[in-house]
């Protein structure tokens, strides 16, 4: 495999890592209770993502401001436009993992990922009104990327004092993704396969209902049948994609297989506060296996890349 080099043309899509360590942390953070983690595991692995987030962001400034072509076509594709949106997703994941440790800089973090989130959101769909002609090839999973910010915002807003925002941001979320889904499924149906490179990004598949059950319980106050309809979702969802998994991972390795990580971050968070509301041991049980796979995940992705950025000196 060819070796990953730092660009300075840095995609946004590399602001998936961020997303996937931050989720890595919440993840543990939602599992101290369950497992007696020492909560300085998820506590460390959040500043390891915000200083992961601190070098991209330096190089996507860097980008915008030098390489501004390149941004703006980034910004105007109707595919890339998504991954842009992981720029303010990153903030919002490290407001969560931060919200009950430093207050006050997840408050600063969520107070520019949001307006920046917006601005994602209302381009993607002001273009869908207008009629702006779309191949139906370039529909991928990562349209969800922004819908994903939106159901964010309410498991750290409401506790930095944003009631309002959070439930603004979960409506619209919530109803986009339920928006897309059928066009992505036709997309799929109709037109054939992502490209093996692009398959990763079925993974965003699982990050709506998972954040989206969390969400909306810790919104409501109330574990309806909505809520157990969103996580029974994603399981079945998840249970799906794992039996996908070697057709997933076919092609060489490169940064769109950290979609693996945020997705399986979300579905480990999303467990732990299911066992954690229902006391079930069923629900125990399977938050310690996602964690397990969530946390594997991620340090081989992290492996991966660091093997790939700096290889090996052959020997002679």
């Amino acid at each position: 495999m060819t070796s990953l080099s730092l660009p300075l043309n840095i995609p946004a899509a590399w602001f998936a890592m961020v997303m996937g360590l931050g989720g890595l942390s919440i993840a543990w953070q939602r599992a101290e209770a369950l497992t007696g983690l020492t909560p300085h595991a998820g506590y460390g692995m959040a500043w390891f993502a915000l200083l992961v987030f601190s070098v991209l962001l330096f190089g996507y400034l860097r980008k915008i401001f030098r390489h501004h072509e390149s941004f703006l076509a980034e910004f105007r594709h109707p595919t890339q436009i998504a991954f842009v949106g992981a720029v303010p997703i990153s903030m919002e994941v490290l407001a969560v993992a931060f919200v009950h440790h430093h207050p006050m800089l997840a408050e600063g973090l969520l107070l520019v990922g949001m307006p920046l989130q917006l601005l994602v959101l209302t381009t993607m769909f002001r273009r869908w009104l207008v009629g702006e002609k779309i191949e139906p090839e370039s529909i991928t999973p990562a349209w969800f990327i922004p819908c994903v910010g939106g159901i964010l915002v309410p498991l750290s807003g409401p506790q930095l004092g944003y009631v309002a925002a959070a439930w603004f941001f979960l409506c619209i979320g919530l109803l986009l993704w339920i928006f897309l889904m059928p066009i992505l499924l036709a997309r799929l149906i109709f037109i054939g396969p992502l490209p093996p490179a692009a398959q990763p990004s079925l993974l965003i598949l699982l990050p709506p209902p998972a954040l989206g059950m969390v969400a909306y319980v810790t919104m409501s106050g109330q574990l309806d049948v909505f809520a157990v309809s969103l996580f029974v979702l994603m399981l079945f969802i998840a249970a799906i994609l794992l039996s996908l998994s070697r057709s997933l991972t076919r092609s060489n390795f490169n940064m769109s297989w950290w979609a693996f990580s945020f997705p399986t971050a979300a579905c480990s968070g999303s467990c732990s506060f299911m066992a954690l509301q229902t006391g079930a041991p069923a629900a125990k049980g399977l938050a310690y296996v996602a964690l397990l796979i969530c946390t594997g995940v991620i340090i081989g992705l992290l492996m991966r890349t660091l093997r790939a950025i700096f290889p090996q000196p052959q020997q002679l």
